[in-house]
């Protein structure tokens, strides 16, 4: 089982709020982390990052050998334009050729995937076709491929991808076991399972016993004020060490 941690938050700078995610990686170097980066709603428009504590901070993730970086792209449900998808992974496959910084992205992390209700035969072949794109492109020597539906996903894309986040949402909405057997049979592997909104009552090492006994593949428990009124506010903006090591333990112990 990994960490698969959405930083989504500005770096700050010389990456200063970053500086707990590094040092809980540090702390655990057994546990693998992929780290989903995402300076604007992907990569920006220019050949590299213009603002130099990405560059810091994508660097400063990169020194770790636990640590694979993957570049958030948005799909929007199938609805953005194929060109600017395969646009965005060119320019995070262009990273790689940075001098002087190690900024190079190990994977693709495909936001807003459509759902398994929704997937039509045209759909699914944007989505097979974007992440042969990604695996063809990308210069790494693993290129992860990870699809977010953000609930359960088209089974026939788990054969077009690495991981499959079959869910992400509330803590209150997550029901260990029972969550997990809706997700489709032979496949719990290669799925991940995010859940919102965790408190100090949460307990992480119980949630994450129970997934590691049922093989999930990827976990992350997010502490940021999400879901209000319906709609996400404040996901993925805070990262307490104190956290992220108690779920580094809790990953640790299966």
């Amino acid at each position: 089982m990994f960490i698969l941690l959405p930083l989504y938050i500005y770096p700050g700078d010389s990456a200063t709020a970053w500086s707990n995610v590094t040092a809980a990686i540090a702390a655990y170097p057994k546990v693998q982390w992929q780290i989903i980066v995402n300076p604007s709603s992907g990569p920006g428009t220019t050949s590299f990052p213009t603002d130099k504590n990405f560059i810091t901070g994508i660097s400063n993730l990169n020194k770790y050998t636990n640590v694979i970086t993957l570049g958030y792209v948005d799909t929007a449900y199938a609805n953005r334009a194929y060109s600017s998808v395969t646009s965005d992974i060119d320019v995070y496959a262009k990273w790689a050729s940075y001098t002087k910084a190690n900024i190079s992205i190990g994977g693709i992390f495909f936001d807003d995937v459509t759902g398994a209700s929704a997937a039509t035969s045209a759909i699914l072949t944007y989505y097979t076709n974007a992440s042969t794109y990604a695996y063809a492109k990308i210069p790494s020597t693993v290129t992860p491929v990870v699809f977010n539906p953000g609930g359960l996903g088209p089974t026939v894309l788990f054969s077009y991808c690495d991981t499959m986040l079959e869910f992400e949402n509330l803590v209150s909405q997550y029901n260990g076991a029972t969550t997990i057997n809706t997700f489709p049979s032979g496949y719990v592997d290669q799925s991940a399972i995010i859940v919102n909104n965790a408190t100090a009552a949460t307990n992480v090492g119980s949630l994450v016993h129970t997934m590691a006994q049922y093989g999930v593949e990827a976990v992350y428990v997010d502490y940021g004020a999400c879901f209000y009124m319906g709609n996400p506010t404040g996901c993925y903006n805070i990262f307490s060490l104190s956290n992220l090591k108690v779920l580094a333990a809790a990953v640790t112990a299966g």
